[in-house]
């Protein structure tokens, strides 16, 4: 029993403490409670914000914009994944910072003074932070800046501090910016697109992508040539080249024996040129330009299985070049697109006979007439069959004059084939046809034929721009 008053006095000071811890407590807990009540309500309203971590994730993920379509913005919105997910609450924001998936693909494209305008430290800034936030994912690039005014002096530091990550990269800068670029190793980099405006530096040519020795596919454009810029060209197995002169073409595939697919766009010509090494890898070629036909009669590719020439249409002199460059290849062409005019009919008929290895054929007809005069030399007698092996043939037809008669030889001619026969032992198993315009449809008669030769096993796909027929 106390009896004294100072013990009293300890005692109800111990009492004073620990009524205030337990007032402490009592206190945390209704601020708990509050807690739990807020989530239970938000989680009644809301129940997407119950997702685990990684379900939310995934979510994300699968609402980022198509990069490959060209429809898509062209630089980052708020209005878009993944910044849209950083305005939304406390939560997405986190998950959306936190997940590196979502920030490892950028395309800023600012090439126009109007709009957006040009890269200027704002969107440097911007970029230095999605970068910062894609770590350590490998990155795919596309920064653009071709208008009047060049972008901030930054762009160039940032895009350095993660060339180690690069994978897939598109720049289109001024030349300027290019120099300034460190030629760091960048041990993840596949893919390259690269074009410039101003003036090259044609004593120091571009060095920062030399060390890259998983590159494998290089394309230059808009100004930017193979003597621009130092690369491992030894090690590429695709190529694409536009607005090119024909020797730097020939004196590039010296250098890259190895690529398996080639586009060259070849608009100046030169008088100095030699027959080049044969490519013994290359099996896809995509040929255009004014100066074209000229630069093919330099090359020779023994393995070329599918060849393209919808952007060089062949006159009549140039069907017996590219016979000429079919024989001295050795080639057995498996693949072929033609642009065909009225005016090379006859010879593109001789082309097509003098190629009996090709299975599948990719026709634009500039008139409907030049069409109809080739699918009637499908009708010759079974000693002389055009395309023996075809098995999928597409047409592309620009203007729907006479393009009736075009449906009538056509339809004579699928008949035809549908059939397999000593001689043509393969079917046609696939046919498609585009008018590219508004031209009325076949009489009933055609479209008849064309269900029976469906159902014969024949896969048919014609119609005009707004009506599939059959």
């Amino acid at each position: 029993m106390l009896t004294t008053a100072n013990e009293l006095r300890k005692h109800l000071k111990r009492l004073d403490a620990e009524i205030a811890q337990h007032e402490l407590s009592l206190q945390l807990l209704r601020e708990a409670r509050t807690g739990v009540l807020e989530e239970l309500r938000l989680s009644l309203i809301y129940p997407v914000l119950t997702l685990p971590f990684e379900i939310t994730s995934t979510i994300f993920l699968e609402c980022l914009p198509d990069y490959s379509d060209d429809s898509t913005r062209s630089y980052p919105s708020q209005d878009d994944a993944p910044l849209v997910f950083t305005r939304v609450c406390r939560d997405w924001r986190t998950i959306a910072i936190s997940t590196s998936t979502l920030w490892n693909h950028v395309r800023i494209e600012l090439d126009s003074d109007d709009g957006p305008g040009y890269i200027d430290s704002k969107w440097v800034s911007l970029l230095d932070t999605w970068l910062y936030r894609s770590e350590p994912q490998p990155l795919y690039l596309t920064i653009s800046n071709r208008s009047y005014t060049e972008p901030d002096q930054a762009l160039v530091d940032v895009l350095d501090r993660h060339s180690r990550r690069w994978r897939e990269v598109t720049l289109k800068l001024p030349f300027s910016h290019f120099s300034r670029l460190g030629a760091t190793t960048s041990p993840m980099l596949e893919r390259l697109t690269l074009s410039a405006h101003g003036s090259p530096d044609i004593i120091n040519p571009i060095s920062a992508f030399r060390y890259s020795p998983m590159l494998r596919h290089v394309c230059l454009e808009g100004g930017m040539h193979s003597s621009d810029v130092i690369l491992p060209w030894a090690q590429l197995t695709s190529l694409e080249l536009y607005g090119a002169s024909a020797d730097d073409c020939l004196e590039l595939l010296r250098s890259t024996a190895s690529i398996v697919n080639c586009i060259l766009d070849v608009q100046y010509a030169s008088h100095a040129l030699v027959l080049g090494a044969p490519l013994l890898s290359l099996r896809s070629f995509v040929f255009s330009g004014q100066a074209g036909w000229s630069t093919l009669r330099y090359m020779a590719m023994p393995a070329l299985q599918k060849l393209d020439l919808t952007r060089c249409p062949p006159g009549p002199r140039n069907v017996a070049q590219l016979l000429q460059f079919v024989t001295r290849s050795g080639c057995q062409l498996r693949d072929l697109k033609l642009y065909v005019r009225s005016g090379v009919t006859v010879q593109t008929v001789y082309l097509l006979r003098s190629l009996p290895s090709l299975e599948t054929i990719d026709l634009t007809l500039a008139e409907a007439d030049a069409g109809t005069a080739i699918f009637r030399e499908f009708k010759s007698s079974d000693n002389d069959v055009i395309l023996p092996h075809a098995e999928s043939i597409s047409l592309l037809c620009i203007h729907d004059d006479n393009h009736q008669l075009l449906l009538d030889a056509v339809t004579d001619a699928l008949a035809m084939r549908s059939q397999s026969s000593a001689e043509n032992p393969r079917r046609l198993t696939s046919f498609t046809l585009l008018v590219d315009t508004n031209a009325p449809g076949p009489g009933p008669e055609i479209r008849q034929r064309w269900r029976e030769l469906s159902a014969n096993g024949l896969e048919l796909c014609i119609g005009n721009i707004s009506e599939r027929w059959i």
